[in-house]
């Protein structure tokens, strides 16, 4: 199987979840996730992520593993309750990606729908793909670029509250920086 077969994560749609797009500082919507053609979530289906929020969240598995731990860990694909902050809200798509050379080995997929992952977790027994990194951070980027074109071409966000303020920058500072560092490997390339 190709490995751009073994693991596809695309944006289907993203949109403010405000009509006043000036207030929101998370952008939402659905994605098509699938491993081995095994779909995990896709347009169409009544489920809703918190797409700038995941995109973070998968920016920094690019170089870093990510143990899933559902209990304890945010996951990669957020509902986006949380807002920009990435924490309080069960609902998730979680998963290991564990870098191996020049590899990342993906595994232990869990998709929680509601707010008790006791009742409302599916899992995805012998679920696992290992693909070359340079394909995986492919996959992250351009779901990535997608999020800041998506930021880029909105208003300006009016923000009152300092905290607030104060992290949605620190959001916006380290998603640029990790997508800058990868953008271009040595040669130039993607």
């Amino acid at each position: 199987m190709e490995s751009t077969q073994k693991f596809i994560i695309n944006i289907e749609n993203q949109e403010w979840l405000y009509d006043n797009e000036e207030e929101d500082l998370c952008s939402h919507g659905e994605i098509h996730l699938s491993v081995n053609r095994t779909i995990i979530t896709q347009s169409g289906i009544k489920e809703e992520w918190g797409i700038s929020e995941s995109a973070l969240a998968l920016l920094r598995t690019i170089d870093n593993d990510y143990v899933c731990h559902p209990n304890d860990k945010e996951g990669l694909i957020l509902h986006g309750c949380g807002a920009i902050l990435m924490m309080g809200c069960p609902i998730s798509i979680h998963w290991t990606v564990e870098h191996s050379g020049d590899q990342v080995l993906l595994s232990d997929f869990v998709k929680i729908i509601t707010t008790d992952p006791e009742t409302g977790s599916v899992y995805y027994p012998g679920l696992h793909a290992a693909l070359n990194k340079n394909e995986y951070k492919k996959q992250i980027v351009q779901f990535a670029v997608q999020v800041k074109n998506f930021f880029d071409a909105s208003k300006e966000k009016r923000i009152t509250d300092d905290y607030d303020r104060e992290t949605y920058q620190e959001f916006w500072d380290e998603f640029n920086q990790l997508l800058e560092n990868n953008l271009l490997d040595p040669i130039g390339e993607l």
